[in-house]
């Protein structure tokens, strides 16, 4: 009977090691932190592309203009654990919702202006994230300067 309690309190106490370690090992994520949320550039000419990488469970970005066409989703790849799982064109398919995976998206710059994401659960940092659209010089640029075009009299 003694060996019997003693083997049913071992196996309580492993038990609750795996269970209170499994609860430690899940965390809230923190969007200010560049584990959870990145944008690789806050500032882009036209035609340039830019990331924003962030984790699905708490740091979903939202395009605050999006109807104003100044950036283009050209493809959005999903990470699980930290391995690669599948490239999607949101042209053609949308990726599955995953709650505990990492997205990868990539825009294209289409025209100059600001594009404004908002992330949500930001603790400390600004609950919006802006990236500047600047216009591309074009090479005539300097001729038409050279020359005096364009110049208001």
């Amino acid at each position: 009977m003694k060996k019997i309690i003693a083997i049913l309190i071992s196996l309580l106490f492993v038990a609750s090691t795996f269970s209170v370690a499994s609860i430690m090992a899940f965390r809230c994520p923190d969007c200010c932190d560049l584990e959870d949320f990145d944008i690789s550039a806050t500032s882009v000419k036209v035609g340039e592309t830019f990331t924003v990488y962030y984790f699905t469970w708490g740091c979903t970005p939202t395009l605050l203009n999006p109807e104003d066409g100044l950036i283009e989703k050209i493809r959005v790849d999903v990470y699980r654990n930290g391995q690669f799982l599948e490239s999607y064109d949101p042209k053609i398919q949308m990726p599955p919702s995953c709650p505990d995976c990492w997205f990868k998206e990539t825009y294209r710059a289409a025209k100059p202006g600001k594009v404004v994401f908002n992330i949500p659960n930001r603790v400390d940092c600004a609950q919006q994230v802006e990236v500047t659209i600047k216009s591309r010089a074009l090479p005539m640029d300097k001729f038409f300067k050279l020359f005096g075009f364009g110049k208001k009299d």
